[in-house]
């Protein structure tokens, strides 16, 4: 899924941040401007926008057209596609009635299913959500340019030591270490 920045590119919603997605917008400190990560509205610092019947920040203005045009962020990320948040219609229904506050009891009797299967959800839920952040982890060991040097440079390290500590314990002898307590002559 797309969206368009000001000045005309695309950008997807894999290319985004769990802080842009969770803010709902993209702040762009170089073009001075953010932009709704739904529909690619931008709003630009140093503007003063009318919302609500007042004039409000570039930043005040893209948080209430995300509200009032998107239903909010949570709802803006709930309605995408299944391809771009991965979530059954169960899975939603479970997660608007979390975000609304409604107990197992209310969520169970709305959809028709029953309490334990509601727990169930919402378990399976919080383990995604830790398999998620697991998984956020391993993938910035994998791409964040700075945790790759640090960690080569400290895997050259422990081949350096670890080189000069055999070096040091066989000291030139070709025999095994056992061999080498007892005088053969």
């Amino acid at each position: 899924m797309r969206f368009c920045l000001k000045n005309g590119d695309a950008m997807e919603f894999k290319e985004l941040t769990v802080e842009e997605l969770t803010l709902g917008y993209i702040q762009s400190p170089q073009e001075e401007s953010c932009t709704c990560i739904f529909c690619g509205e931008v709003y630009e610092e140093g503007i003063v926008y009318r919302s609500r019947g007042r004039t409000v920040t570039a930043e005040r203005a893209v948080k209430e057209h995300i509200f009032d045009r998107h239903g909010g962020v949570f709802h803006g990320l709930l309605d995408l596609d299944k391809q771009v948040n991965g979530l059954s219609e169960i899975q939603k229904d479970v997660l608007t009635g979390m975000y609304l506050e409604k107990d197992n009891k209310q969520i169970c009797e709305e959809m028709g299913i029953s309490a334990a299967t509601v727990r169930s959800h919402k378990f399976n839920l919080q383990k995604s959500k830790r398999e998620a952040k697991i998984l956020l982890a391993l993938l910035e060991q994998i791409e964040n340019e700075t945790i790759v040097k640090q960690r080569k440079k400290t895997e050259q390290e422990a081949l350096s030591i670890e080189e000069l500590l055999v070096k040091k314990d066989f000291s030139g002898n070709t025999l095994h270490p056992f061999f080498t307590q007892y005088n053969l002559k």
